[in-house]
């Protein structure tokens, strides 16, 4: 007589996860202003820069959307947004980034800076920005720009 398996077993397979497992449910809805704003300040490129690389972790326990423009600062003219704006939902415990490259490669010297901007709704975003010749694997030493080193702009 062959062995038969109660219905519970064949039924209790598919729940404790012999199949794909479910999908994540849709991020929220973006919200149209962010509560919070926070600058890298103003700093320049070396003249081997070719990148500029900026994060946001999340050290919060839910996600969060953020939305990041990266600007060029011309000494005497308006600043000028060169990538962005970029909106993104970072899951709880989780990291975005983007490399944006500068000027098509050949950064401007002639008194330029650049700006990265960072807007949340929750402070335990962490954005941080770094500086490469070549993306990813060679990062320029001394560039790092940490997450307390960014500044508040909005509340």
């Amino acid at each position: 007589m062959p062995i038969r398996k109660s219905s519970s077993v064949i039924n209790r397979r598919g729940v404790i996860g012999l199949g794909a497992p479910p999908t994540p449910p849709p991020p929220p809805a973006m919200p149209s202003s962010f509560p919070n704003a926070r600058s890298s300040g103003l700093f320049s490129a070396p003249k081997d820069a070719r990148f500029i690389d900026w994060t946001v972790m999340n050290g919060g326990i839910i996600g969060h959307w953020i939305r990041v423009r990266v600007f060029k600062c011309p000494v005497g003219a308006a600043k000028i947004v060169i990538a962005g704006p970029t909106a993104v939902f970072v899951e709880a415990m989780f990291a975005a980034h983007e490399a944006v490259a500068l000027s098509s490669g050949k950064p401007d010297r002639r008194s330029v800076y650049y700006e990265v901007v960072v807007e949340d709704e929750d402070m335990r975003m962490h954005p941080s920005v770094q500086l490469f010749r070549k993306y990813p694997n060679d990062v320029i030493a001394g560039t790092l720009i940490t997450p307390g080193d960014f500044g508040q702009t909005v509340t």
